[in-house]
């Protein structure tokens, strides 16, 4: 399901979906605090509540997601911001910034975890490599 054509029942769905409650998730859309049943009718719109079940899914994913796959999530992103607004622009380079950011922490995971220390070659191994007796065997 696209976003809302409703740019308040998107924020709406937006903020129930991170956890707020109808009240905050009204609020915070931008409407009135004083209606207590407000927020309640228009969670109980279809479409509203279509859109908020995809939100919910959609962050269950990302909680489940890799880095790596939380890395191009965001590239993606990042690329279909909306780039012709100035925030839509900061978004966008702020996404590309903490992927960038993430990719190289994961690789130097990666190449930390990788990394063995090196070990001392037992007088065995340095015969078998190097066909004299090791320095400091005293032979």
């Amino acid at each position: 399901m696209p976003e809302l054509k409703n740019a308040g029942w998107e924020a709406f769905a937006q903020g129930y979906a991170r956890g707020l409650s109808q009240k905050a998730a009204y609020v915070a859309a931008g409407y009135s605090a004083g209606s207590n049943s407000a927020p309640t009718r228009l969670f109980k719109r279809d479409c509203v509540k279509e859109r908020i079940a995809e939100l919910v899914a959609q962050h269950e994913r990302l909680r489940e997601a890799s880095l790596e796959e939380t890395i191009l999530a965001m590239l993606v992103l990042a690329t279909k911001g909306n780039l012709e607004t100035a925030a839509g622009a900061k978004e966008a380079r702020t996404a590309r910034l903490e992927a960038h950011r993430l990719r190289s922490q994961l690789t130097a995971r990666r190449e930390a975890e990788a990394w063995t220390p090196p070990r001392e070659m037992t007088e065995a191994e340095w015969v078998a490599k190097y066909g004299a007796d090791a320095p400091g065997s005293g032979l």
